[in-house]
């Protein structure tokens, strides 16, 4: 008698590289409208059209609008963590490397992601929160690494590496004010003048 084949077990189908192509989009196309009109504005359905796909089509891939922000908010983040490791490992130099991510921060301001943050926080899950602020830490991790490398090299004072990592995001969030870019000829000089008040700050005399 023939072995009986198994009967396949009910749930989810297996994901197809269309899927994953149909779920990048919509990851990408939510990202645009939150940057745009905040979470708590923007609907499943506006998603959908804008990206030609429909609201059951959404609900396959992601449980929830919060779910969807999620995926939204840490896919940015983590492209930022790619691009800060990998500006930073190409630099000459560590300072060079921070300039260069200084501008191209300013150019496409991280502002806008802690902006969306606070307007959506008290209508997310606490799961919700911790997967964004986890892939918001994972880039000070970036930083921290480079600083305490630069502390063994005897560059910067002895200091908590993550504090350091953390001050200098601040500061670069300062660089997004409207005010603070007008006093500057482009994003090129007032990254400079971030990275040279910052490391006046950490560097050894």
């Amino acid at each position: 008698m023939p072995a009986q084949v198994p009967k396949r077990l009910r749930g989810r189908p297996k994901q197809t590289d269309n899927d994953i192509s149909i779920q990048q989009t919509i990851i990408y196309t939510a990202s645009t409208l939150f940057k745009e009109f905040g979470y708590e504005t923007v609907t499943l359905q506006q998603i959908g059209k804008k990206c030609g796909v429909s609201k059951p089509t959404i609900y396959y891939h992601f449980a929830s609008k919060a779910d969807l922000f999620q995926a939204a908010m840490t896919t940015m983040l983590q492209n930022v963590r790619k691009i800060t490791a990998r500006m930073l490992e190409e630099a000459a130099h560590l300072q060079d490397g921070l300039i260069q991510l200084t501008e191209a921060r300013l150019a496409n301001p991280h502002g806008q992601i802690e902006t969306m943050m606070r307007e959506a926080e008290p209508l997310l899950e606490e799961k919700h929160i911790h997967a964004i602020r986890e892939a918001e830490h994972q880039i000070h991790e970036v930083l921290a690494a480079h600083f305490k490398l630069a502390m063994e090299q005897q560059m910067f004072r002895e200091e908590d590496p993550l504090f350091l990592a953390e001050a200098f995001s601040t500061l670069m969030l300062m660089g997004n004010r409207e005010h603070d870019m007008k006093k500057f000829e482009s994003h090129h000089v007032l990254a400079e003048k971030i990275v040279h008040v910052f490391l006046n700050g950490v560097t050894l005399s």
